[in-house]
């Protein structure tokens, strides 16, 4: 699709699971299509933390072994200095994977720095502290870049020093435990929205992590109220007023205003999770909410979140509570000028592309394989055939695949996967595939930022955000389209039974 289909423009990029041992639940609120952009720096395939380091250079600074306490804590400062750079584009390169490269060896540099600056003999207390932080920071940074093992090891680290004296550690590790249950939420597990509210319950105001508390809490509120946990969303709502509502910092007061804002999505958020649990929900009372919002709040913020709300209920079958929403949206931004109005067609121009595509061939031949060895018609021919569209630069999309392994295994010689890979030219596809092996092959469908439409395949596929899956019959034609994995198991069932009788 084209850079203007993406509907809510956040990408959670804490962690990639690239392994298929679990089935997790897809988030309600899919991630965006982002493949118009260029991938961020530091967006390579996950690598072991343990690589060496020892005597490599950091933005003109080596690591030797024989750096004093004080020249290790200014090593940890510069190190943060390089990466904003760096992340900033406000370095000397230009290069994405080069870029990737230099800040996965600024984060490991830092990162050994940081553990033996904590058990120098000559570290002051204040520096051990610093240790202890620019660890934990280090791992933040290698698990956002699809590190696997330090993510383990942030969240060790995290839960080890929760209960910390020293009050910047107990509130970092906070922080980073509230993320990591964030993503199990996503991830499906029963526990985690009372787990979110108990540690943001448990936060008090600091000014050194004032910002990132607040926009931490802000994703938590956000995350809950796109589950429908409004009462969750609630408590953590109050929690963010009460810290940040009336901080002296004009700034960091208007960040909690602005996520505590969001409660206006929550009457609809309400509404929408009461008519994806199927109970009763009139026609009428939803247009009524959806009118009050789009009237109350007419902005883009509205829109993506009315689009998002539409996909849902579209993956659900609910088509007259869709095409009331995009009435309403309509009637409200009826400039077809504005940003607004142009997102509004983006997405009925991509809802009507997912309704044409129903029904049509599964005709991949003229695309390459992600491996160069092609996908063999073997595979799947007489199969019901479950596509992922995924990328590396969007881990997110590589959630699903848990979920499909485990629909393939129940049905082994009746489902196949076969996925659609839509990364950039310059994205680290080759460096992932070394190190993973997803177990299916995949066509690939390579995405531009500077083409008319960044990725053919996407768009007659009306694909916007992700998890987004391709289901095909045995006749190789489109069966349907799934985008937030609550419908594939049926799909299947029902294709697998058929072809029984």
């Amino acid at each position: 699709p084209d850079d203007a289909e993406r509907i809510d423009g956040s990408v959670n990029d804490r962690s990639a699971q690239t392994s298929g041992a679990a089935a997790p639940k897809p988030p309600e609120s899919p991630t965006a299509f982002e493949l118009a952009s260029s991938p961020p720096p530091g967006a390579d395939g996950p690598e072991m933390i343990g690589a060496p380091v020892a005597e490599s250079s950091a933005g003109g600074r080596t690591l030797n072994d024989n750096l004093t306490a004080d020249q290790l804590a200014e090593f940890l400062q510069y190190s943060d200095r390089d990466m904003q750079m760096l992340a900033s584009g406000q370095s000397q390169v230009t290069d994405p994977a080069e870029a990737s490269k230099l800040m996965r060896t600024f984060a490991l540099n830092k990162h050994q720095a940081a553990i033996r600056l904590q058990s120098h003999p000559n570290a002051t207390a204040k520096q051990r502290v610093d240790g202890l932080r620019g660890q934990l920071q280090a791992l933040s940074h290698l698990s956002a870049m699809g590190d696997l093992a330090s993510a383990k090891a942030l969240e060790s680290l995290a839960r080890e020093n929760l209960g910390s004296a020293e009050p910047t550690i107990a509130g970092d590790s906070r922080i980073v435990l509230i993320g990591f249950a964030i993503d199990a939420l996503q991830g499906g597990r029963e526990t985690a929205a009372d787990q979110i509210v108990s540690l943001i319950q448990g936060m008090s105001a600091s000014p050194n992590q004032d910002v990132p508390a607040v926009l931490m809490m802000a994703e938590a509120r956000q995350t809950l109220a796109n589950y429908g946990l409004i009462d969750h969303a609630a408590k953590v709502r109050e929690k963010i007023l009460e810290l940040y509502g009336n901080s002296s910092d004009a700034t960091i007061a208007q960040v909690a205003a602005d996520a505590a804002g969001t409660a206006k999505f929550d009457p609809v958020s309400r509404l929408l999770a009461a008519i994806l649990k199927d109970e009763q929900v009139e026609l009428s009372r939803w247009t009524d909410a959806v009118t009050e919002l789009a009237t109350d709040s007419p902005d883009m913020n509205t829109v993506q979140f009315l689009g998002l709300a539409a996909l849902q209920l579209e993956s659900a079958g609910r088509n007259d509570f869709v095409k009331a929403t995009f009435d309403i949206l309509g009637k409200t931004f009826a400039d077809a000028q504005s940003a607004t109005a142009r997102e509004i067609a983006t997405a009925r121009e991509a809802m009507e592309a997912r309704r044409s595509v129903i029904g049509t061939e599964m005709d991949f031949d003229q695309l390459p394989s992600v491996d160069g060895k092609g996908v063999p018609r073997t595979h799947y021919q007489g199969k019901v055939v479950l596509m992922p569209f995924w990328a590396v630069v969007i881990p997110n999309s590589l959630e699903i695949i848990g979920m499909l392994n485990e629909i393939q295994k129940e049905h082994p010689d009746q489902v196949a996967i076969v996925g659609m890979n839509l990364d950039p030219e310059q994205a680290p596809l080759r460096e992932f595939l070394l190190k993973n092996d997803l177990g299916f092959p995949s066509y690939r469908s390579m995405s531009s930022a500077t083409a008319d439409v960044a990725n053919p395949v996407a768009a007659r596929f009306g694909l916007v955000s992700f998890p987004f899956v391709a289901i095909f019959n045995q006749d190789g034609k489109v069966e349907g389209l799934d985008f937030t994995g609550d419908q594939i198991e049926s799909i299947v069932d029902r294709l697998t039974s058929q072809s029984k009788n």
